[in-house]
């Protein structure tokens, strides 16, 4: 289980997702309150508060709050690969002793702004196998060795899907058929969210954007901003300078 981003709170009256492709990561939502109007292969459902929801990170999907209404959620993006499951999964927590206290603890972590204590960190990563281990499917998704070796390796500038191809001994065409078919996303995909999701690390730790761009495998600081606008809508300079959350 790898945490990628996570937070609490009132969400913007804009606030949206529309996964077009696969995320590549999984969203984990404890609604507080609020409706989302949940859409998963052609099919609409509404997602009601008080219950937690995990999005699969293999199927697109699209959500919006009910305008009417004020969103208030804990949200996490956690990488579970190699771990699959294609459809949305709702939880009850009134059904889960264990599941109800982690999510009172969280609450009152984020509020006394102590979720990034080293203390927080450890209920937080603590809360993310506990959901993995009680709710997630068992079994290994197909190509969950080569989405680790990206994982492991995604900082390397030199590193492709010719590379990556060539480690795992197939053609490149083969390979990205093969992971695009068992993940949702092609390898290049994959790899782009893993450089992207720790150049948001770095740069909210205010490091610079070239020193950013470096750490996750770009030469090129242009190349590594077009990306980075690409992925999230703002450059990375005015990202560093006004962080706003995307959940």
């Amino acid at each position: 289980m790898i945490l990628l981003i996570d937070g609490y709170g009132i969400q913007r009256k804009d606030w949206h997702v529309d996964e077009p492709v696969a995320a590549g990561y999984s969203r984990v939502y404890l609604v507080e309150s609020g409706h989302i109007h949940y859409r998963e292969n052609g099919v609409l459902q509404t997602l009601e508060p008080e219950k937690m929801y995990i999005f699969p990170a293999s199927t697109p999907y699209s959500m919006i709050a009910a305008p009417e209404e004020s969103f208030v959620c804990l949200y996490f993006h956690i990488d579970f690969f190699p771990i699959g499951f294609p459809c949305v999964i709702p939880i009850d927590p009134k059904k889960d002793e264990t599941l109800k206290h982690f999510w009172s603890l969280l609450q009152t972590l984020y509020l006394q702004n102590q979720a990034q204590s080293r203390y927080g960190r450890k209920i937080v990563e603590a809360f993310g196998d506990y959901v993995q281990q009680t709710y997630l499917p068992q079994y290994q998704a197909p190509m969950g060795e080569a989405a680790a070796y990206i994982r492991a390796h995604f900082r390397d500038r030199e590193l492709n899907v010719n590379s990556i191809s060539t480690h795992f001994g197939c053609t490149p065409e083969h390979f990205i058929r093969t992971f695009a078919r068992a993940m949702g996303l092609t390898p290049y995909q994959y790899l782009l969210n893993m450089r992207m999701y720790e150049a948001r690390r770095l740069l909210l730790e205010n490091h610079s954007v070239q020193d950013t761009a470096l750490a996750v495998g770009y030469e090129n600081p242009r190349v590594f901003s077009h990306a980075f606008q690409k992925k999230y809508g703002v450059p990375p300079g005015e990202f560093r300078r006004s962080f706003a959350p995307l959940v």
